[in-house]
Parts: structure tokens; C-alpha cells; sequence
């Protein structure tokens, strides 16, 4: 009987010619003036792109519309993760969500039921927990905090639950959260300050000017 088990050398070339081939239709990919702007003239990301579109086996565009660049830390948008849970075929029916309270007692319930066992799981994200977490720095849960918090009981719903839907990955909203929290700032004192990361520095031949404060009392001659 004849062993048609794949030698080392033979798995090797064919993961070879596996990747010359992603690597061709990346570059083909990053070519499109229609896909989203960080993957345009990017063969490099398509390639990222792809790898990850076959492991969740999802199509390369649904892939580059729903990566999200914050920060220079890449997330998958939230809305995309419950849409993968959905359609993972591990729940029975779709996630659900369940709203108490108001304004700072505000809270969301992302529930679902496991397919195989029938068993309910849940979590739970609230108003008091984003203050905790200094989430609410971000100002989209001043102007829209029950969606923010949709956006994350569900991505945490699944990152606790259905781990294989995310393959790690976090969402662009957890990402964008954690960065305000860091910095506690405004958007705006954002930018000023990558604008101030990204001037340049004064040139050391030129001089420095001091100026030094007279106090006030100078600015006037003593009356006798």
C-alpha cells in the first residue's frame, strides 16, 4: 500500500507556494482603488488581510472593511464581532440585549444560548463600570451610551465565551477606549499633542530668546 502521507520537504514547498500565491493576490488586491485606504497600495496589509480572512473564513473584503486602525493598534469593528457570533453557528438565535436604568445607573445586558448545551450566557456593561475603567473619557459615552454599551457587553460577551470568533483580536472600540483611558484627554488635546510629538525641534544655532517679566511697580516712575 503506498504512503501518501506529505513529506516534511513536500508540506514545506507546498506552505511555500501557498504564500507566493496569497502574496500574488495581495498585490493584485492592493492595486483596488475600492477597498479602504490602508490596504490601497499595501500589498503588505492585504497579505495580513487575507491570512486573517482565511482563519475566520470570512471573504478578504469583509475583512479590510472591518479592520479599524486606532492608534496604530488594529481591532476588528464591534458591529462585525456580533455579526461573526451570529453567524458562527455556536449560538441558537442571535445576541440579544436587555437595558436598565438611566444615566449614570445605566446598564446593557448582551445575552445569548449556546447551540449545543442550551445554556444561557450573558454579560453585563454599565455606566458605572465604564466610569471605573475611565472608558467614559471617551466622550461617545456622554452622546451615546447605550450603543457604547451594547459594544461592549457583547465584545466582552464573546471574548469570555466564544473565544474562536475573535481569534484574539480586540475590537476597535475596546482599543479607542483604552487609549482615552490612558490619556484621559479630549480629542482635540489629542491632536495638539501628536502635533507637538511631530514638530521639529528648534535649531540649536538659532538663539534662544528669554523674556524676562518686569514687575509692575518698575513700569512706573516714583511720584515724590
Amino acid at each position: 500500500m503506498t504512503d501518501l502521507t506529505p513529506t516534511n520537504n513536500e508540506a514545506s514547498l507546498s506552505t511555500i507556494n501557498r504564500g507566493k500565491e496569497m502574496w500574488d493576490m495581495a498585490s493584485a488586491l492592493s492595486r483596488s482603488t475600492i477597498i479602504p485606504k490602508a490596504f490601497q497600495g499595501q500589498a503588505a496589509n492585504c497579505f495580513v488581510a487575507l491570512d486573517m480572512a482565511n482563519r475566520l473564513g470570512a471573504s478578504p473584503m469583509e475583512v479590510m472593511q472591518n479592520i479599524y486602525v486606532v492608534h496604530g493598534t488594529p481591532g476588528f469593528s464591534a458591529r462585525w464581532c456580533i455579526a461573526m457570533a451570529n453567524r458562527s453557528g455556536l449560538l441558537k438565535g442571535p445576541i440579544g440585549f436587555e437595558e436598565r436604568g438611566t444615566g449614570a445607573s445605566l446598564e446593557v445586558e448582551a445575552y445569548a444560548i449556546i447551540r449545543e448545551t442550551g445554556q444561557r450566557i450573558s454579560f453585563v456593561a454599565s455606566m458605572a463600570m465604564a466610569k471605573a475603567e475611565k472608558w467614559d473619557s471617551n466622550p461617545k459615552y456622554r452622546t451615546m451610551p447605550q450603543l457604547m454599551l451594547r459594544y461592549r457587553a457583547s465584545s466582552l460577551l464573546v471574548r469570555l465565551h466564544l473565544p474562536e470568533v475573535l481569534l484574539g483580536m480586540q475590537t476597535a472600540e475596546e482599543v479607542e477606549d483604552v487609549r482615552f483611558a490612558q490619556q484621559q484627554v479630549t480629542p482635540a488635546k489629542l491632536d495638539e499633542l501628536q502635533r507637538q510629538l511631530e514638530a521639529p525641534a528648534p535649531s540649536q544655532a538659532e538663539p534662544q530668546v528669554v523674556e524676562e517679566s518686569v514687575p509692575a511697580a518698575d513700569l512706573f516712575d516714583d511720584e515724590d
